[in-house]
């Protein structure tokens, strides 16, 4: 192909530019090419670990019990109502039923009865007895007792004394079956086990209350001991390994919007609930006025200091869907630890595996750096 003159000198000036600018390209790639990426570490140590955050709880009566009859008959009085205050012993109903009367009139009947018996029972068994000495201090007198006479007396005192106890054994019996009836009747008094605030009430005078099947049936009353009650708050999975005991929280419920109330923690469950992944803990609180009520949610705000465990930023913490570990740098050399993550607070997170302090980790590791690769540390 010809190219006109005028064409020619145009490319003739042009091409000293083209490599020129050919030659400036690769020698910029070079330099880019050859430097190398600085990466910046922390030297690894352990450290105390502080934070706080925030859990719902639940308030709770300290005690509370469904009240049911033990014995059947009908309700004679009723002495307290729905939110009546009771102490412990105080009595809450009475129940009417003329049988176990009876039958406890019948039993302290038998128990004198059998205690008449072990008085008789007794004289005779003195009476063979001291009648066996003094026939067998005779005895010693040669001739005076046959050998017979005394084997019948010494008989009959081993017979008198068998009854002797077989009478006392049975007015322990009948001792044992008076006190039974005597708790029968007893049960005819509904009294509080402790001191607390009637919840519920579900009878009436002249009801029928029964003994039987009580599991499937209302209670007679419902007690809940509510100046005092038990803040229970579930601590997740991540939190469980801290012991909270005798540490103070601050807590609010929705009755009393704005009102922060203080307790302390005194129970502290030391295993999870496997449905829920979750420990229990309990903390105390003193509700002298009842201004709190039982049943009543909380947002519980907790505070927490753990001692000598690994921190690092977040940033240092590599995770994906295959790993989390964090970049270990030795002679100069990349190695991947994989480690368990633990409480993240402000930018921090804890972090278990097989480390040890002074180690030296990327702070912010390429999720595709690899263990073996080259890295270069940036100097502080």
């Amino acid at each position: 192909m010809k190219i006109n003159k005028p064409y020619q000198l145009l490319l003739l000036l042009a091409l000293p530019g083209l490599i020129c600018a050919c030659g400036a390209g690769s020698t910029g790639e070079n330099s880019t090419q050859g430097a190398e990426e600085q990466h910046e570490v922390i030297i690894l140590k352990k450290s105390n670990l502080s934070g706080n955050f925030s859990l719902p709880g639940e308030l709770k009566p300290f005690e509370a019990v469904n009240i049911y009859s033990k014995v059947g008959g009908f309700v004679r009085k009723i002495n307290v109502d729905r939110g009546s205050r009771v102490k412990r012993n105080e009595v809450m109903a009475e129940i009417d039923a003329p049988e176990i009367f009876a039958e406890m009139a019948a039993a302290k009947a038998a128990a004198q009865a059998a205690e008449g018996e072990v008085l008789k029972a007794k004289s005779l068994w003195e009476t063979s007895k001291d009648q066996y000495n003094r026939l067998l201090k005779t005895s010693q007198t040669q001739g005076a007792v046959s050998a017979g006479d005394l084997l019948q007396v010494s008989n009959k005192m081993k017979a008198d004394s068998s009854l002797y106890l077989a009478a006392q054994s049975q007015w322990e019996a009948s001792k044992s079956m008076l006190q039974a009836s005597e708790q029968m009747a007893a049960y005819l008094t509904i009294r509080a086990p402790f001191e607390g605030v009637v919840t519920e009430r579900n009878i009436h005078t002249g009801t029928f209350t029964s003994s039987q099947g009580s599991e499937n049936m209302e209670p007679l009353f419902r007690l809940e001991m509510t100046q005092k009650l038990r803040l229970e708050i579930p601590v997740p999975e991540a939190y469980a390994g801290l012991d909270f005991q005798g540490d103070s929280v601050n807590f609010e419920v929705n009755t009393k919007p704005g009102t922060t109330h203080k307790a302390v923690i005194t129970r502290q469950a030391g295993g999870l609930r496997p449905q829920t992944r979750t420990e229990m803990i309990e903390a105390d609180v003193f509700n002298e006025n009842l201004g709190l009520l039982g049943g009543s949610f909380a947002q519980v705000n907790l505070t927490y200091e753990k001692e000598d465990t690994f921190v690092i930023p977040s940033s240092a913490l590599v995770s994906s869907l295959e790993d989390r570990f964090v970049v270990r740098v030795v002679n100069n050399l990349a190695e991947r630890v994989p480690v368990r993550r633990g409480l993240v607070v402000k930018g921090n997170v804890e972090i278990f595996g097989n480390l040890k302090e002074g180690d030296r980790l990327l702070i912010s590791p390429p999720e595709n750096l690899q263990s073996g690769q080259q890295v270069s540390v940036a100097t502080p």
